[in-house]
């Protein structure tokens, strides 16, 4: 006749701490950005300012950055600071701004900017979104920019459109 084995309450404490690691590890793994690689675009490896980024053959880029939501504000106050930044500090003139919403329901806002490039002119996109918290995981704030030659931008302007409308995180 065997015996049953009792299990100690620490050890039972250890198996769930264990489990509840690689339940933690796995959701990690399942976090972070989820781009969509426009066609005619290529996706850059070994980014070290973004998180992702793609370029065409002509130049125009989409990249993402992802970024701990610190301080935490609301989307306007990160609208508001982003276009202060790029207008009185980079000579940027902001053209418009426009409510966006991914696929996936995340939504934001867009600031479109002009500049000139000695004596080219260029547009300049940033899109702002934040995904709140969880309880295993922090707010994020992603920055999704899009930039090139103004005429190479606007030919592009569908294809910019699909990597920001298929965002996910």
């Amino acid at each position: 006749m065997k015996l049953a084995k009792k299990t100690c309450p620490s050890s039972r404490y250890r198996l769930r701490s264990k489990i509840l690691a690689i339940v933690v590890g796995a959701s990690a793994l399942a976090c972070g950005i989820k781009a969509a690689t426009p066609a005619g675009f290529v996706e850059l490896p070994n980014q070290t300012d973004y998180d992702y980024r793609a370029t065409t053959v002509d130049g125009v880029v989409i990249g993402i950055r992802e970024l701990d939501h610190e301080p935490e504000a609301e989307l306007a106050f990160w609208v508001a600071a982003i276009e202060k930044q790029l207008r009185e500090r980079r000579g940027y003139a902001l053209l418009g701004t426009d409510d966006v919403v991914t696929a996936h329901g995340l939504s934001g806002k867009q600031l479109r900017f002009g500049y000139d490039q000695g004596s080219e002119p260029h547009l300049y996109f940033v899109t702002i979104f934040i995904a709140e918290g969880g309880v295993f995981s922090r707010s994020k704030l992603f920055l999704i920019e899009a930039g090139g030659k103004k005429e190479l931008v606007e030919q592009e302007a569908a294809q910019i459109d699909y990597a920001i409308t298929n965002f996910r995180h």
